[in-house]
């Protein structure tokens, strides 16, 4: 039987899965989460075997989760579960060691295929997640819009870019202090910040600009 944990802050979107995955008769929902910092803890704590798993959340972000999950618990398998379909985050995902990647457009039938080949120690990439990678999906970035980063980016201090790099590679502000010796509230002043500049309101839009002005891969 394969213990699954979902993690996604729409309480209809967790209600629909668990019902979706009812209809597997080797599987079973062990836990839900509404939130990435509460996800993680579950994740140690109920050790799943599979998560299903959103990016963008409160208090912890998808990409943080995974990071941390898969360096505490390597042998636990993620699929993310997102309206993402970047090829920058996915690849970045990727290398995080995530197992698999749907678009949350995908219907009933892929949902159940893909969690029954990443049960079964394959990975599962939806077909729109593989041409995102094969930049078939969307049509490269306008110049201006490299520009506008550019202009963006000159907005930020040195210290500024520091703690961007630092949210683009996964790190918590806890990590982020550590890193470049400060406190965790300096760490979060610099954070809302950078968002206020860069005029993003969520952590995986940071993580996008950094993969785009080169600080991170």
């Amino acid at each position: 039987m394969t213990k699954i944990l979902l993690i996604d802050d729409h309480q209809i979107v967790l209600d629909g899965m668990e019902a979706l995955l009812s209809d597997l008769s080797c599987a079973e929902v062990i836990g839900r989460a509404t939130n990435g910092q509460d996800g993680l803890r579950y994740i140690l704590s109920l050790q799943p075997d599979l998560v299903l798993l959103d990016l963008d959340m409160p208090i912890m972000n998808g990409m943080v989760v995974a990071k941390e999950a898969k360096e505490k618990m390597p042998q636990v398998k993620i699929i993310i579960l997102s309206l993402h379909h970047e090829a920058s985050i996915i690849q970045h995902l990727i290398k995080t060691g995530v197992d698999g990647y749907l678009l949350k457009n995908a219907d009933k039938t892929e949902v159940l295929k893909a969690i029954e080949t990443v049960a079964g120690g394959q990975k599962y990439f939806s077909s729109d997640v593989t041409l995102a990678l094969t930049h078939q999906l969307k049509p490269t970035a306008p110049l201006t819009k490299h520009t506008d980063d550019s202009a963006k980016l000159s907005l930020l201090s040195e210290r500024e870019i520091e703690v961007l790099k630092a949210i683009a590679e996964g790190l918590t502000n806890k990590e982020i202090a550590e890193q470049l010796f400060i406190s965790p509230r300096t760490a979060d002043a610099h954070r809302a910040n950078i968002m206020k500049k860069l005029e993003v309101g969520k952590v995986v839009g940071l993580v996008k600009f950094a993969m785009r002005c080169g600080l991170v891969e």
